[in-house]
């Protein structure tokens, strides 16, 4: 997963975190396509309407690995701590 651009990781992400998404609500639509041809996301219809994009179990799989976890909730829990560790960070740096 760390050859994933950073579009497709923030993404993954979104779709892994707050998915299934509709393609307006999407961080990257060039993420999202380098995502559907890792087989990481797919094209989905939710309630009748197309557009929508979800995470697959492989796309899961890589935001785990890349988060350190083998649980989605352990994961994102690491991917909250790394962000505050680096927003303090940069605080302090730049008061």
């Amino acid at each position: 997963m760390s050859n994933l651009s950073g579009g497709a990781l923030d993404t993954l992400i979104a779709l892994v975190e707050n998915g299934p998404l509709w393609d307006g609500d999407l961080p990257s639509k060039s993420g999202r396509y380098e995502l559907l041809e890792l087989g990481m996301a797919v094209r989905i219809v939710v309630k009748g309407e197309d557009g929508y994009q979800a995470a697959t179990t492989d796309g899961a799989r890589a935001y785990c690995l890349h988060f350190g976890e083998e649980r989605i909730s352990d994961a994102k829990a690491a991917r909250i701590a790394r962000r505050s560790v680096i927003n303090a960070i940069h605080r302090s740096k730049h008061p």
